[in-house]
């Protein structure tokens, strides 16, 4: 088998002084033992392959001079270890693991990290000398494949539960340190991410942060001059502020009352910076309305973002951007129940959607169903309150002709208008109102009930959608007769993409 030749091979070339064409013997010899392991059978190859040639000595040939030789035996050892446990690779490689993590090479690093992800339980056997290792992984002045995979392995660690006692020892939080102090804003924020994440999942480890310094470094980020830097760190906030103590630190430090003068600040600046600070301060706080650690009704009233968005929706000197960023910002601080609660109560926002709606056409239209559509799903079981304010809201829209006006752009045949407002009337169908309403429009019945296949799978998906939610609502059997019922109850069994052999029959009209 040629398999066992080239095992052979790499076994007496091992062996052998470490010449020029020695060197260039084992790299054509890992080459094809790389492929001859992708071909398989994989089991047979593998066991053959380790019966002759340790670990020890591939780990050995990461260190060689030639830089295509490292990258094959690189993958080589990849192969080989995929059924490998973490137990196991740490039982039998502990002292290679910190070189591989320290080697100059991405290929081997990334060779190294990749066992990581294995370890998936916090009792699981590990070294608290591989925290300061990995954490030095993430230093470079751009993302690399190495810096990503260490990252994503400092948050998978943290997820199962290996922060406090591996990746946030004295000598973790020191590497952390010269990370933050030697490198410029990628570096930073691949550790801020990586904080972020921790601090979320735990008081304990949000508090041992804060103690270190770290979470106030992190919080000075918020007085650069950088417009990018104050994006990320924005873009930070809400997943920081997951429980109620670490929101009210981050509170505490002024860091919400300067994103809003920030906010307020960048107005009547048409500069490209400007509009990318208004922008980004808008997104934190429509954001931050579903941060674990806040009560958003609370949190909009001392921050009045609501009645900004509204004056951003009527003022007509604003730009098409900064209308659509406060349309997004309230669908999605909407689609909060106790935020919604909110602008109910506030009034002026929810009144500016209505307005720009009716005067909106194409992707302006668009961005408002979108909304519409948030709001309305707020939540697959609506409080009878909240579903009264969607109600409310659905009667300011198209002058209380809502159902028509979606009916209308479903019919222009673009996909993205079409999916739009198909989504609006599925989030309807959650509320009691919704399906009333749809039962007593039997033009607009008969139309979601005809089937076309011209319009596209994405657009039947929706149409489907919406149609098996009214199937499923408890007012369908009030609202609809039994012929009526019956139909839909079809429509739903044939699925989405069903195409009837015989031409379809339409519903009386009401």
């Amino acid at each position: 088998k040629e398999y066992n030749k080239t095992i052979k091979q790499i076994c007496i070339l091992l062996q052998s002084e470490p010449t020029t064409e020695v060197i260039q013997g084992l790299r054509e010899a890992f080459e094809n033992l790389s492929k001859q392991l992708k071909a398989g059978p994989f089991l047979e190859v593998f066991e053959t392959t380790l019966s002759n040639i340790p670990f020890a000595a591939l780990f050995s040939l990461l260190a060689a001079p030639d830089n295509r030789l490292v990258v094959t035996v690189a993958e080589v050892t990849s192969q080989l270890l995929k059924p490998v446990t973490w137990a196991m690779v740490h039982q039998t490689f502990e002292e290679y693991i910190i070189q591989g993590l320290d080697h100059p090479h991405p290929v081997v690093k990334c060779l190294v990290l990749d066992q990581f992800l294995k370890c998936d339980r916090d009792t699981e056997p590990f070294s608290p000398q591989y925290g300061q290792h990995i954490w030095m992984c993430l230093e470079s002045k751009s993302d690399t494949d190495a810096t990503k995979l260490a990252k994503q392995v400092l948050e998978h660690l943290c997820a199962v539960g290996m922060a406090t006692d591996y990746l946030l020892t004295g000598e973790s939080i020191g590497a952390m340190r010269q990370l933050l102090a030697s490198g410029g804003e990628s570096q930073r924020f691949r550790v801020y991410d990586v904080v972020a994440g921790a601090s979320a999942r735990s008081d304990t480890i949000f508090e041992l942060l804060r103690q270190e310094g770290i979470i106030d470094m992190l919080l000075k980020e918020s007085s650069a001059d950088d417009v990018l830097v104050l994006m990320n760190f924005y873009e930070l906030l809400p997943t920081m502020c997951a429980s109620l103590a670490s929101f009210e630190y981050l509170d505490s430090a002024g860091i919400f009352v300067d994103a809003l003068a920030c906010v307020d600040k960048a107005e009547g600046d048409s500069s490209v910076t400007g509009s990318l600070l208004r922008v980004a301060g808008l997104k934190l706080f429509s954001r931050m309305v579903d941060a674990g650690g806040v009560k958003p009704g609370l949190f909009l009233e001392k921050y009045p973002i609501a009645p900004r968005l509204g004056q951003m929706l009527l003022a007509t000197e604003a730009s098409g951007e900064l209308t659509t960023t406060a349309i997004n910002c309230l669908g999605a601080i909407g689609n909060n129940a106790d935020a919604l609660a909110y602008l109910v109560k506030e009034k002026t926002a929810l009144a500016a959607l209505a307005s720009v709606y009716d005067r909106s056409i194409g992707q302006l239209r668009v961005e408002c169903m979108q909304a519409v559509a948030c709001i309305f799903g707020h939540s697959a079981s609506p409080s009878k309150a909240a579903s009264q304010a969607c109600y409310e809201l659905y009667e300011r829209l198209a002058g209380g002709k809502l159902l028509a006006s979606l009916v209308k752009e479903i019919m222009k045949g673009f996909e993205e208008s079409c999916v739009a407002g198909l989504a609006v009337i599925q989030k309807m169908t959650l509320h009691a109102w919704g399906v009333r309403e749809i039962a007593s429009h039997q033009n607009a019945l008969n139309y979601l009930l005809m089937r076309d296949s011209s319009r596209g799978r994405l657009v039947q998906q929706w149409q489907f959608a919406a149609i098996e939610s009214m199937a499923k609502s408890e007012q369908a059997v009030v609202e609809f007769d039994a012929a009526t019922l019956a139909q839909i109850q079809k429509y739903v069994r044939d699925g989405p993409y069903y195409v009837s052999s015989a031409p379809q029959v339409a519903l009386g009209s009401s």
